[in-house]
């Protein structure tokens, strides 16, 4: 049963919609942070959703991507982090 709801837990974060967050940009301009975070997802999946967001282009302000451990029954698991953050032009 454990197994079963780590593993529901972790297909939810895949399939967790990104929702970016309205911010100010450094030059005064409409921005947005957001996180592409979840097993099978990639720094990709934020580029992707900052070209709708921004449907003009955008620039990048600042991204980071890492990994961090999950504690699971008998061990660790590795999971990936990724954040954008993006300033529309």
């Amino acid at each position: 049963m454990r197994k079963m709801t780590l593993s529901l837990v972790l297909l939810a974060g895949c399939a967790a919609p990104i929702e970016p967050k309205p911010i100010s940009g450094p030059s005064g301009q409409a921005g947005y942070s957001m996180q592409c975070s979840g097993m099978m997802r990639t720094l990709e999946a934020c580029y992707q959703k900052a070209g709708e967001v921004c449907p003009k282009g955008y620039n990048v302000v600042a991204q980071n991507s890492s990994v961090v451990g999950l504690p699971v029954a008998g061990g660790t698991m590795i999971a990936p982090q990724h954040s954008l953050i993006i300033e529309c032009k």
